[in-house]
């Protein structure tokens, strides 16, 4: 049995609905902030890869211009959040 390109896309987006569960599931009810915050960045990450699977299914290079924008708000605000915890300030 040969998968095809198609039945691959849609395990991958099906997988990575499946990630996005626990992670959810820890940025509400973690225990600690920094366990909230490492998951948020996770969340991020799962979505964006989710936007670029379905980019790539539907042929939308719109939808990946969102994905990569999306990754960089994460990877930022997670460095933010990060910093301000750890000094007590942002700047």
């Amino acid at each position: 049995m040969i998968i095809t390109l198609e039945q691959a896309d849609f395990l991958a987006l099906v997988v990575m609905v499946v990630a996005l569960v626990p992670s959810t599931y820890r940025v509400l009810y973690g225990p600690t902030l920094p366990d909230r915050i490492a998951a948020s960045d996770a969340v991020g990450n799962v979505l964006a890869m989710i936007f670029a699977l379905y980019a790539f299914q539907g042929r939308s290079i719109f939808l990946m211009d969102v994905a990569m924008l999306l990754s960089v708000i994460s990877f930022v605000g997670t460095v933010i959040v990060a910093k301000y915890i750890d000094t007590g300030e942002v700047l």
